[in-house]
């Protein structure tokens, strides 16, 4: 998956949040009824060309199951299913089906708060083509950076730039006719294991006004780079 694709799919919904705009539906059981129907795979025989999956009384294509069924992870690296619109449209059609497990009383309903989240898919779509012409920008800007203008500078940018091409440590570079200078002072741990640095980056724009900036180091307050604390050596 691309890292543009990531993104989009960052912000799908998980199964279990649009399960739960399905009127009705009981999401944790149903969801487990979709874990459980998508680890047996319908194999390829002589009346299918390709393998398939039951859900209830529907089967699936491999492509309807990519869709409703997208593994990602969550920051604490834990498996997050989630379902993008196209898939949405297939949670529908198991609900219209009558393949998810309702709660006592309940019946299928025509209108759902899905459908809100099925429109978006065009949304997605743009917002998935706008990041990968971005990405690609700057991939492009990275390898050409004469043709970078003054109205793009950022910090990500410069200091790739400035390390692509002119190499780590402290440097400067000419870009869009302004002298950009990186100025880097590394820091380290109170055990003097570790070490983070902290890195400046300033010129002085075309309109006479200087520009400067830093990403710290996590060990800059430390006791051991301040000198009024005895570099934090035993007094």
């Amino acid at each position: 998956m691309e890292p543009f694709e990531e993104y989009v799919v960052d912000k799908y919904l998980t199964l279990r949040d649009a399960l739960k705009l399905l009127p009705g539906v009981m999401p944790n059981k149903s969801k487990w009824l979709i874990d459980e129907a998508f680890e047996i795979i319908i194999g390829a025989n002589f009346e299918t060309i390709e393998p398939s999956y039951q859900v209830g009384g529907t089967i699936l294509t491999p492509d309807e199951r990519k869709e409703l069924y997208i593994e990602t992870e969550n920051f604490y690296g834990t498996t997050v299913i989630r379902t993008s619109p196209k898939g949405a449209k297939v949670l529908l059609k198991l609900y219209y089906n009558g393949d998810l497990i309702l709660k006592k009383g309940q019946k299928v309903v025509k209108e759902t708060e899905l459908q809100t989240y099925i429109d978006k898919e065009s949304y997605f779509l743009e917002e998935a083509d706008r990041i990968r012409r971005e990405r690609e920008h700057r991939q492009f800007l990275i390898e050409n950076p004469d043709q970078i203008k003054e109205a793009e500078f950022c910090y990500s940018l410069l200091n790739t730039v400035l390390y692509r091409h002119r190499g780590p440590g402290d440097q400067s570079m000419i870009l869009d006719g302004i002298e950009v200078e990186k100025i880097v002072t590394t820091y380290r741990s109170n055990s003097g294991k570790s070490k983070d640095s902290e890195v400046i980056i300033r010129w002085t724009g075309s309109d006479g006004t200087p520009h400067k900036l830093t990403k710290e180091s996590m060990y800059s307050g430390n006791r051991r780079n301040d000198p009024d604390r005895n570099w934090g050596l035993p007094e």
